[in-house]
């Protein structure tokens, strides 16, 4: 039976997690006990159903996908959960279109394949989905804002530049899920090759800590949280990025670890 949860006043609470951030695979949970979603899912259904776990949930529950981009660290899971259960999958029409061998190897069943466009609302219960454009080196790359009646959450990852409309979108949300992904001197001194280190830094690459952190000050970003994830493993330090944004952020925030899981309850698992 689906789990209800309520906020003061009778209105249903948006319960939120970081079931995982990083290379080795990414998804988030939200679920107000009406309708459960993930953003991403680079899982396999074993390991996605053992962190959702965590939370009280499981994939027998969710109600719908919507996907970032086809990097197999936000996708590959995608298929196998379509395949066992049947709901729909959003992707920018683009990602679909421009990205026709990576589509087709995730193996989605075409009638749970849901297109979208940039602002088109998604409509889920009490939440109204949209997707915004990124600049990632994957076509079709976007982010996603949920508007709830408790909540307003943005997810802002895998992208090498920022916007006027993302900072917008940022000063209205409640709770920001925010790319840190690379420590600049850590990058510049790290064991990539030159190419690579080309490719984080450009636009189309990935934010470094201190693009994140100019971002939540531009945008004047001012919710109740604020997640920064996809940290790179090589190229980071979580307590380097903590102490950077000690100085330079107001808002509550956590530094999301590579392997770790956080949400609602508050502490990391």
């Amino acid at each position: 039976m689906m789990k209800r949860f309520f906020a003061h006043g009778g209105l249903r609470m948006l319960k939120r997690a970081v079931l995982g951030s990083g290379s080795s695979g990414n998804a988030y949970y939200m679920s107000d006990g009406e309708t459960s979603i993930l953003l991403d899912q680079g899982f396999s259904l074993v390991e996605l159903n053992r962190r959702l776990d965590r939370f009280g949930s499981s994939a027998s529950e969710l109600d719908a996908v919507f996907v970032t981009h086809l990097h197999p660290d936000h996708a590959k899971g995608v298929g196998i959960l379509a395949r066992s259960r049947d709901i729909p999958i959003h992707l920018h029409t683009k990602a679909i279109a421009r990205n026709a061998r990576e589509f087709a190897f995730l193996g989605i069943p075409q009638k749970q394949v849901v297109e979208v466009e940039v602002g088109e609302v998604i409509r889920l219960g009490a939440m109204r989905i949209f997707c915004f454009t990124t600049s990632h080196d994957s076509p079709g790359s976007v982010g996603w804002y949920i508007d709830h009646p408790e909540e307003r959450v943005m997810l802002l990852t895998d992208l090498g530049k920022t916007t006027e409309e993302q900072k917008e979108l940022a000063q209205r949300a409640s709770i920001l899920f925010l790319e840190a992904n690379y420590d600049e001197k850590m990058l510049e001194e790290g064991p990539y090759p030159r190419i690579l280190k080309h490719r984080i830094r450009s636009v189309e690459g990935h934010l470094s800590n201190d693009d994140a952190l100019t971002f939540v000050q531009e945008s004047g970003f001012a919710g109740n949280e604020l997640y920064f994830v996809h940290l790179s493993s090589t190229n980071n330090d979580h307590r380097l990025l903590e102490g950077q944004a000690k100085g330079r952020v107001s808002t509550p925030f956590v530094v999301c670890e590579k392997n770790r899981w956080y949400g609602t309850i508050g502490a990391a698992q």
